[in-house]
């Protein structure tokens, strides 16, 4: 017991160093923190860039499969084709047009220098929010360094509306804080928040819910200020922005006659039973628990209520609180819409209330605010806290497999309960330990496996830009090789089946507009029109999902439907396969 407790001391004693290496290196940023110095802005760039390298399109290979199919009708787009017409998918035409922008700047490579260019004004956006509310430099970086690997985990390698979503919101964030801040309105500080919520609501309508939140939060404190002008104001930027941005893409769709097409493909086609499972509250709430969030709100509270205590206290913590909750409860409401579990919808959590965790890492650190002598109660309530957060997260990849897959209620609300045991009793033994030694650097432990992810963010990206986004096997990446060599850029591909990655790795046109997924059931015939694009546009080449032909062909798949026969038929009878060795690659014959 004796040695136990003398390699005990001596932990405490690294720990101690460790503390002294952090307080100096925080003082060196304190020192160049101005919101024009490059070394203010060098971290946040960094992690961005280490952030960006997992995207596979940096390498010319593919994301995942809604990814794809962006950048394929991005890349469509900017070829001139006509969205809506030419190439289908049930998303708002904003995804696609910035994949368009993307791709005519450098071809895929392109799409991924823009997303990595939006995510780095994003997180220096988030580093400068945070000094606005008197966060410390390394607090600030730890918690921005946490969320971003707790990102990754939800990250389908790039290129997803979700994504866009929160650069966009960590972008105009700065802004509606800095309007939050001022004494008066002022419409430079307006301009940002209200484009990008033109262009998130025609991205995702539900991903705008961020945006709803804070421009109602701000709305009501104005109100309550009687500062009813301003309010005018905040109203009228903000359904300026809308129209900004909607106008223009309404008058494309009127020109091209594609606007019905445009108002069913975004919205109409949400109203019945041709996606989701429904909408269910409950699975937005799941989503909330999952990423730990609701663990940070009370001590949250407690440090904004420590604040509002302060005489010397200028900033509206009790508007910032409302801005983040009211982001929260329509973030739930947003990502209860399809009834969906999928953990990458959890990304828009994060843009909602992406304070919390830097301002509950300052409270844990000295109970209060850089610079103030804080409250001991509130310092130990952040440690826990961040201790709980920890073990609750740690237990969800530890103790059952994290999946991309949806998990059912039941089972994933049994997973979210274990793990939040298990990170208490975890967190309860530390902490008692903790006293036992009479150490009173309480937050090191969290602090240090905090910025020990820095590790982990070097490596996790590299290692997942190098290894994802490749051809699935041998015979992909042959059939890819031979598209490649026997087809020019302006050759036509169709990909049987739900796999738009052939159309990136490739960079070949799909044959047929219907894009989308099999999962999406609308009000016709796909198939059937599906054929009459082949029949029309005749592709050089078919890459065939054999399995299912053979199951329609014989028989055996009970949903098969007389148009889905015919596909196959006419595919038969039009097309053979290349080689014995690629008998999925069809060429006309």
């Amino acid at each position: 017991m004796m040695q136990l407790m003398q390699r005990w001391q001596q932990a405490s004693q690294y720990l101690a160093d460790w503390r002294d290496s952090l307080l100096a290196a925080e003082t060196s940023l304190q020192q160049h923190d101005k919101a024009y110095s490059w070394r203010a802005w060098s971290l946040p760039t960094l992690l961005a860039l280490l952030f960006a390298l997992q995207n596979p399109l940096l390498f010319g290979m593919a994301p995942a499969y809604d990814a794809s199919l962006f950048a394929t009708m991005g890349k469509m787009w900017a070829d001139g084709g006509v969205i809506y017409r030419d190439m289908i998918d049930i998303k708002g035409p904003v995804i696609f047009l910035l994949d368009a922008v993307g791709y005519a700047i450098g071809g895929f490579q392109g799409i991924w220098l823009l997303e990595t260019v939006l995510l780095i004004w994003g997180l220096n956006a988030l580093y400068r929010t945070l000094a606005l509310w008197g966060i410390a430099p390394l607090s600030r970086l730890t918690g921005m360094l946490a969320w971003m690997f707790l990102y990754a985990y939800r990250y389908y390698y790039g290129n997803m509306t979700e994504d866009y979503t929160f650069c966009f919101s960590l972008i105009a964030q700065y802004y509606f804080v800095r309007m939050l801040l001022a004494t008066q309105f002022r419409w430079q500080d307006a301009v940002i928040p209200a484009v990008t919520f033109g262009l998130i609501a025609m991205l995702r309508m539900n991903n705008a819910a961020m945006w709803c939140g804070y421009y109602l939060a701000l709305f009501v404190y104005w109100a309550w200020q009687r500062r009813w002008l301003d309010a005018l104001k905040l109203t009228i930027s903000g359904v300026a922005g809308l129209l900004c941005v909607t106008l223009p893409l309404l008058a494309y769709f009127v020109w091209h006659g594609v606007l019905a097409d445009f108002w069913f493909y975004s919205f109409g086609i949400f109203f019945g039973n041709s996606y989701g499972n429904g909408h269910s509250l409950m699975v937005g709430f799941l989503g909330l628990a999952r990423t730990g969030l609701l663990i940070l709100l009370p001590v949250f509270i407690g440090l904004v209520w420590q604040q509002l205590r302060q005489p010397e206290n200028k900033r509206p913590w009790g508007a910032l609180l409302g801005m983040q909750l009211s982001g929260i409860v329509l973030g739930i409401v947003a990502n209860s819409v399809s009834g969906h579990t999928y953990e990458h919808y959890e990304i828009l959590f994060f843009s909602f209330a992406i304070l919390l965790l830097p301002i509950v890492i300052q409270a844990a650190r000295n109970g209060g605010l850089a610079g103030q002598i804080g409250c001991r109660h509130i310092q130990r309530a952040g440690c826990v806290t961040l201790l709980i957060l920890l073990g609750y997260l740690l237990a969800q990849h530890i103790i059952f497999t994290w999946s991309r897959f949806e998990s059912p209620i039941p089972k994933l609300t049994h997973e979210l309960l274990v793990s939040f045991a298990a990170g208490s009793i975890a967190a309860i033994l530390l902490v008692g330990a903790w006293f036992i030694t009479r150490s009173r650097q309480l937050y090191l432990p969290a602090m240090s496996l905090l910025v020990a992810l820095v590790v982990l963010m070097v490596v996790l990206p590299i290692g997942r830009g190098l290894t994802k986004g490749r051809p699935f096997d041998d015979v992909s990446a042959q059939m890819v090789d031979y598209v490649r060599q026997h087809s020019g850029y302006n050759d036509l591909l169709w990909v049987d089946g739900v796999i738009p990655q052939y159309y990136v790795w490739t960079e070949r046109r799909p044959a047929s507009a219907y894009l989308y997924f099999d999962n999406v059931t609308p009000p016709y015939d796909v198939r059937a029109r599906m054929m009459d694009d082949l029949k029309r546009n005749q592709p050089k080449f078919i890459i065939v999902n054999l399995k299912r032909m053979e199951k329609v062909q014989g028989g055996k798949d009970k949903d098969s439907t007389p148009s889905f026969i015919a596909y196959y038929n006419y595919i038969n009878e039009a097309y053979q396969p290349v080689s014995p060795e690629l008998p999925r690659l069809y060429q006309r014959k």
